[in-house]
């Protein structure tokens, strides 16, 4: 069980707030973000989750603001946003110091659109493990090269590292799935191979391509990694920066569908040459843990699994884990109303997040650990959002979070892997009891043992801080 808790005041929400945050922590308290459509504004909470000041993001612009990537540092921030005005879309990146005052002028990053008949397209960010530079990219969707990649990097004060634009020719149908930067001269972009184009499929890649610009040396280096056969999930991408090394991990199959058969696990130099690469089979006892079935029937399997999150070792190995996600429909008849009107059916949709497998590999690959955490969580027409889990990265153990709403109410749970294995499972505190609703996949580890979660409820936002 959590040792301690802490919730702030509940606080109305207008309808325009869509993206809760929460961005961190700094020498005056812990920092949340609450964007809508045309507001920005950050609240400073204390240690035990009281309000000291809240307060708009206050951008001196003309034209509609879009506030991308907050990145908190020691005693400042770097805020990436848009701005259009007059079919313009305009790429910006200014500093504010503790209080949001902004303390330079915005730097322009790059013009992504020139014309309000263009698509915006989604601007992605990363930044370098101590903050001292930070990487913005996108893909082109509007000119004859489609899938060019826009990418660039600025350093802690702002200024231009580098700039570039890259065509990945050796793929027909080429997709950035992530991309890391560290804080010397090296970025990262993973690329995959998106040709399976079958109807319920989640494995849409055939080929993986993990490009390297050395700043240094202004040049690019590139790794295809194919298997004859095998069929992929979007992997993760993580740094190994103890062992500089990049590791790229997910789920692959042998044939389109939603059955995994194993997790594939690629290891390459900080240069992008690939170290190596392993496919790790399901085993029989997990599947046995998966299905409850001794043996397995002829019908179980790992169906519907993406992988959500991967922990790199100080070792060089990863834990990773993988996720059970569906949506089913189900249709209701509704007759008219008296003589007027005939009947109409409503249609409702299901999200279902089940299981999770966690998988300890060795920088080898060779499995360590093999765990299934049961659970069930089914919501209703609201995009799932109350539903996954979040992990917390304890000095001992991990703590994986989720919200546990069987028996009608809901239930904040957890349950604690210790490196040996042994998993338990543990009530947090009884939320329905406190008036909240956590999302708790959007929450932030703040400290070796504390995790901030946002819970919306019934109009109202609270953040919940736990302690373990």
């Amino acid at each position: 069980m959590a040792q301690n808790y802490e919730i702030t005041l509940p606080e109305k929400l207008n309808y325009s707030s869509t993206h809760y945050e929460v961005l961190g922590v700094n020498s005056d308290g812990i920092l949340v973000m609450n964007s809508g459509k045309n507001t920005h504004s950050v609240s400073l909470y204390s240690n035990d989750m009281k309000l000291k000041w809240k307060k708009p993001i206050a951008l001196k612009e003309t034209g509609l603001v879009n506030i991308g990537k907050v990145f908190l540092m020691e005693d400042s921030a770097v805020v990436i946003y848009t701005v259009q005005a007059k079919g313009l879309t305009i790429l910006k990146a200014v500093k504010v110091n503790i209080q949001l005052i902004v303390i330079r002028p915005a730097v322009v990053i790059d013009t992504v659109t020139t014309s309000s008949l263009q698509s915006v397209p989604k601007v992605n960010y990363s930044a370098s493990y101590l903050r001292k530079r930070f990487l913005i990219y996108y893909e082109d969707l509007n000119t004859i090269e489609n899938r060019k990649l826009h990418s660039f990097c600025l350093d802690e004060f702002l200024n231009y590292s580098w700039k570039n634009e890259y065509l990945p020719s050796d793929f027909i149908a080429p997709e950035i799935i992530s991309a890391e930067i560290d804080d010397s001269v090296n970025c990262w972009f993973l690329f995959g191979e998106n040709q399976v184009k079958n109807f319920h499929n989640d494995f849409p890649y055939n080929k993986l391509m993990l490009v390297c610009y050395n700043q240094s040396t202004k040049k690019i280096y590139k790794t295809i990694t194919e298997e004859t056969g095998m069929i992929l999930t979007e992997p993760l991408l993580k740094q190994d920066i103890s062992n500089k090394q990049i590791l790229v991990a997910g789920l692959y199959a042998s044939s389109p569908g939603i059955e995994s058969d194993g997790i594939y696990f690629n290891r390459y130099s900080f240069d992008g040459e690939l170290i190596n690469k392993k496919q790790i089979e399901f085993s029989s006892d997990l599947l046995i843990n998966l299905s409850g079935n001794n043996p397995p029937k002829r019908n179980d399997g790992f169906y519907s699994f993406q992988p959500s999150e991967m922990i790199v070792k100080k070792d060089g190995g990863i834990i990773f884990f993988a996720e059970t996600h569906t949506i089913s429909t189900e249709s209701f008849n509704s007759p008219g109303y008296g003589n007027f009107g005939g009947s109409s059916s409503l249609t409702v949709n299901y999200f279902h997040y089940d299981e999770v497998i966690a998988c300890s590999l060795s920088d080898t690959g060779k499995v360590e650990l093999n765990q299934v955490l049961h659970k069930k969580q089914q919501t209703e027409g609201d995009g799932g959002i109350f539903s996954s889990f979040s992990v917390l990265i304890a000095p001992t153990k991990l703590v994986i979070i989720f919200n546990d709403f069987t028996g009608g109410m809901d239930v904040l749970s957890a349950f604690t892997l210790q490196a040996d294995g042994k998993l338990d499972r543990i009530e947090i505190l009884n939320a329905e009891k406190k008036g909240l609703l956590p999302v708790s996949k959007a929450g932030k580890q703040i400290s070796p043992n504390e995790i901030v979660i946002p819970s919306l409820k019934k109009g109202y936002l609270q953040y919940l801080k736990l302690l373990f």
